[in-house]
């Protein structure tokens, strides 16, 4: 490395260009858009190859061999892009990564990756951003995107006393065979564990499902169409509230009846207003008994667990589907926000840090459909705030207001609960928010443009 190459404290400088941690879906969707918008950048990963947690079987992925994407290959793509029409409506981890994969040669992505840098501290350094990796070496960037996601640190559910059997994150569980022949508890009611107590249903001695409190769980289809596409017709006729909570009422009626007569807890909270399971097997194998619902864990008792009912069970392995911390472990305290609802850090749009225009994150959202195009929507938006605030004068000082405009505002689904809910938004009403933005932060020559 020549002198003119290093920076302060011998770090490398390369402040000709932006820093994209993770080549996960939000990062190549970042990056996508940095290169449409002339943005000289580059991705730093830390594995050996892109397409995040779904490179199945790999280290640094949560999914099981068995996993689909819980939305619909329409409502999943990035715009532009859409995926392959052979595909099946959920795609498969394989799809998935097949599909990241050619979303990032057709864009000419794979030459900015550098992988196995993983990334351990990034903190201002001047008029500059220090990223300082794993292996002791460290850059200064223009400015940092993180694009790392939230499902990597895992946030198993905390209990009284001690078990004597297995204990697994459902980020650890990769097929059903650990399960054969147990006696097997899942923790938590979330996509992935409904996904697991089915699987658990067909292999071990006995499964059962602790539920905190009571979910409407959603068939997968509803009148031969995917569900997330059935509704989004209505999103997209505007059509009001109560009309969603009604065909969506229709559609549990239709195909499940009353869950709660097989056994499972009624749901504290109005359709909508809670939580959503898009599921179509879980109801049939409570019914059958191949599941048992179980209310919230009261104490591990060595090898048995008792629950808040009283009633008590054998246990042989205990699987905590219980979600991820929405961690950025890497920044200092220094550089990141006050922590708002949900203990994250409260960005504007989840995206915009408050007094920084250097960084950024793209993809820390969980929206109500799915969630890729989204990600492409922030990062067209990071890509124009960049644009305008390069501009300097009256467009930088006019995107700083636009942003801090948004500071605290959140834009979730009404009645949205728990620990997570600050990073929970309402796809339609965030989209639209986001495009408004992106049209106030454009050059004039091309609102004028859009105005004729």
């Amino acid at each position: 490395m020549s002198p003119e190459q290093t920076g302060s404290a011998g770090r490398e400088d390369r402040t000709d260009r932006w820093c994209i941690i993770g080549a996960g879906p939000a990062g190549l969707a970042t990056a996508k858009n940095f290169r449409d918008a002339g943005l000289p950048f580059e991705i730093v990963e830390r594995h050996d190859g892109l397409g995040g947690i779904w490179r199945y079987g790999e280290p640094g992925s949560v999914v099981y061999r068995s996993t689909c994407m819980i939305s619909s290959k329409r409502l999943s793509a990035f715009r532009g892009f859409p995926m392959p029409a052979t595909a099946q409506d959920f795609l498969g981890h394989r799809e998935a990564l097949a599909y990241l994969t050619d979303y990032a040669h057709a864009n000419d992505l794979p030459g900015h990756i550098r992988y196995g840098r993983s990334v351990s501290r990034v903190e201002r350094a001047g008029g500059a951003w220090a990223v300082t990796f794993e292996d002791g070496s460290s850059c200064l960037y223009r400015g940092v995107v993180v694009a790392s996601g939230h499902h990597w640190d895992p946030k198993p559910a905390r209990f009284p006393g001690r078990f004597d059997g297995r204990v697994l994150h459902s980020s650890e569980y990769r097929t059903p065979g650990v399960l054969q022949g147990k006696r097997v508890l899942i923790v938590g009611t979330g996509n992935s564990g409904t996904d697991i107590a089915v699987e658990s249903s067909r292999v071990a001695a006995r499964t059962l499902n602790s539920v905190r409190q009571g979910c409407h769980y959603l068939p997968k289809y509803f009148l031969g169409r995917p569900m997330d596409e059935v509704m989004e017709w209505f999103v997209r006729v505007r059509a009001p509230r109560f009309v969603h909570r009604w065909v969506r009422r229709i559609a549990i009626w239709c195909v499940f009846g009353d869950p709660s007569r097989f056994g499972l807890p009624r749901p504290s909270r109005r359709i909508m207003d809670g939580r959503l399971i898009l599921n179509s097997e879980l109801v049939h194998h409570v019914a059958h008994g191949a599941v048992v619902s179980k209310p919230d864990v009261a104490e591990l008792c060595g090898d048995r667990v008792r629950f808040t009912d009283g009633s008590e069970e054998e246990v042989d392995v205990i699987v905590h589907a219980t979600g991820f911390n929405a961690s950025l472990p890497f920044l200092s305290p220094d550089d990141l926000p006050p922590a708002g609802p949900g203990r994250y850090p409260d960005l504007g749009l989840h995206i915009f840090h408050p007094v920084h225009d250097g960084l950024f994150v793209v993809g820390m959202i969980q929206p109500d459909s799915g969630a890729w195009w989204l990600f492409d929507d922030q990062a067209a938006t990071v890509a124009r705030y960049i644009g305008a605030v390069q501009r300097g004068g009256s467009a930088a000082e006019r995107a700083r207001a636009r942003v801090r405009f948004h500071a605290g505002r959140r834009y979730q689904p009404p009645g949205t609960p728990g620990p997570h809910a600050s990073l929970r938004v309402e796809h339609d009403r965030y989209a639209r928010v986001l495009r408004r933005l992106r049209r106030d932060l454009a050059p004039a020559a091309e609102n004028a443009r859009g105005a004729r």
